[in-house]
């Protein structure tokens, strides 16, 4: 039942990718396009799962992908759109045709969430700086 493995796990290459890795991965989608994501490792020799590359290029590769800081018109329509979807980024991602969901997600719960957060508390009362109050004996 489900889907077979995208790979069997056995010496793929895990963690950061390289820069030669990404050419190879550029190359190969520029000359056959984002399709048969199974196909890559094979076709490419990259000792990489299918998905880590579906995942490279959807989230660091892709040409019109913007990166680094939100402006705050991007914050503000996040902002918006989470109230009103919730946590479906990738229907907030339509939004912001240059970002990817995983970024937004990301800028989410990394600054927005503390923010808000930050904004909506009542200010904290300072404790009186009063003495104790005798102890009785």
């Amino acid at each position: 039942m489900g889907r077979p493995p995208c790979c069997d796990k056995v010496g793929v290459k895990k963690g950061p990718w390289t820069p030669e890795e990404d050419i190879i991965l550029v190359s190969y989608i520029q000359e056959n396009g984002p399709g048969n994501w199974r196909a890559v490792p094979i076709n490419t020799g990259l000792m990489r799962c299918s998905k880590s590359c579906r995942l490279r290029w959807t989230n660091y590769l892709r040409p019109g992908i913007r990166r680094g800081n939100f402006t705050t018109h991007e914050e503000g329509i996040i902002v918006h759109l989470q109230s009103l979807l919730g946590n479906r980024w990738a229907a907030i991602a339509s939004y912001l045709p240059q970002r990817t969901d995983n970024d937004i997600k990301n800028y989410w719960n990394t600054h927005l969430k503390k923010k808000l957060k930050k904004q909506q508390a009542p200010p904290r009362r300072r404790p009186s700086r009063q003495p104790p109050p005798p102890i009785p004996p």
